[in-house]
């Protein structure tokens, strides 16, 4: 499928129709658990072991921070994540994720386990595999 974005076929409409199909897989799930994809991305970059900044999170989850820091107030509200001071400074705040959110984490992992296996299947797992590669050079940083 081309994807056309002001009649010019594009990479940002490619990636854009394939984000929007790949989350279409996990709309059940993260209904399900009364989760947006921004708030899963979040959860999906928190473990129970370790806090982050706020900062560090939105970055991992691809958000700006203000949109980050309201997720952050849902989840917390829903006792998914804890917020505590650094000891080390104890005017910076670690973000972890609490044993309830590691549990939804798990449960909503299945799911994504699930797609990623189908379209695997589709593709074959070279081409899963190039693919992966190939996001992974998208997504880094040109610097």
């Amino acid at each position: 499928m081309t994807t056309i974005v002001s009649g010019y076929s594009t990479l940002h409409g490619a990636l854009r129709a394939a984000e929007r199909r790949w989350l279409h897989h996990l709309d059940a799930a993260l209904c399900a658990k009364q989760l947006s994809a921004d708030q899963w991305a979040m959860l999906a970059n928190l473990s129970t072991e370790a806090g982050v900044t706020m900062s560090e999170l939105a970055s991992r989850s691809q958000l700006p921070p203000s949109s980050a820091t309201r997720h952050a107030d849902y989840l917390a509200a829903r006792g998914l994540i804890y917020r505590v001071a650094a000891e080390e400074d104890r005017r910076r705040i670690l973000i972890g994720l609490s044993n309830l959110g590691a549990d939804l984490v798990a449960a909503v992992r299945i799911e994504e386990t699930r797609a990623e296996q189908g379209l695997q299947s589709r593709l074959g797992a070279r081409r899963f595999a190039e693919l992966m590669r190939l996001l992974d050079l998208v997504a880094a940083d040109p610097e």
